[in-house]
């Protein structure tokens, strides 16, 4: 019996499998891999069309999706005193489901919002980044307006990662000088970031919101106990 006829005969006789048991069997290995090998699905598709060898045809079908969501996202504004503000939420259905129609094309786009650090000149970054950025990795203000101006940056997102006991315990007055430089520097809305330190990022946010009262912007911490501390 050749190969191919015994793959014909193993792929008929697979056909309708679903799982595979092996009774009795040790395997010593580091890695083990099934594979499928060419012949075996020539042959399957030889078996599924007999007297076509080789070649596989196709039946037109029309595809439809009917499904509703009837759940909406909250839209949320972020608005700078100047009345540039950036918009995200009101999702009426997943991102990028506009085949589900036209009339449930959800309103906002996804919002990218690009990222300025307090310690650029001190990370390790990529040579392209350092080449491209250049100077002004090391001063934040300078940084986001580079994002502005170069890239159009509808959002800028200010990391305070050096206020961290870890990262230099830097004060959290330096990261309130370079939130308000980067907001004299830029018209567009920012975003808040922290250093992941629960008891410094509860300062930096009671701080930045007194000379951010009348700007709406973002404090990005997903620590439920932060925001909650901040809040009240």
């Amino acid at each position: 019996m050749s190969f191919e006829e015994l793959s014909k005969k193993l792929t008929e006789f697979m056909k309708d499998t679903e799982e595979i048991e092996l009774t009795d069997v040790d395997l010593f290995a580091e890695y083990l891999e099934l594979q499928m090998l060419p012949s075996i699905v020539q042959a399957a598709a030889q078996a599924t069309l007999p007297g076509v060898p080789g070649k596989a045809e196709w039946t037109p079908a029309k595809f439809s999706l009917d499904i509703n969501y009837p759940g909406t996202i909250q839209t949320i504004e972020f608005i700078r005193s100047n009345g540039k503000k950036a918009t995200i939420g009101g999702e009426v259905v997943p991102p990028f489901y506009n085949f589900l129609g036209l009339d449930k094309r959800n309103p906002n786009p996804p919002l990218v919002t690009y990222d300025v650090f307090d310690m650029g000149s001190k990370m390790m970054l990529p040579k392209p980044i350092k080449q491209e950025y250049g100077e002004v990795l090391a001063d934040p203000a300078e940084w986001a307006k580079f994002a502005v101006d170069k890239f159009g940056a509808e959002c800028i997102t200010f990391h305070s990662l050096e206020i961290d006991p870890a990262m230099g315990d830097a004060p959290v007055s330096q990261s309130v000088k370079y939130l308000e430089e980067i907001l004299q520097a830029v018209d567009v809305p920012v975003i808040i970031g922290c250093s992941g330190n629960k008891k410094k990022d509860v300062e930096l946010f009671k701080e930045t919101a007194s000379i951010t009262e009348s700007e709406v912007l973002m404090l990005s911490a997903a620590d439920k106990a932060t925001w909650e501390e901040v809040r009240n």
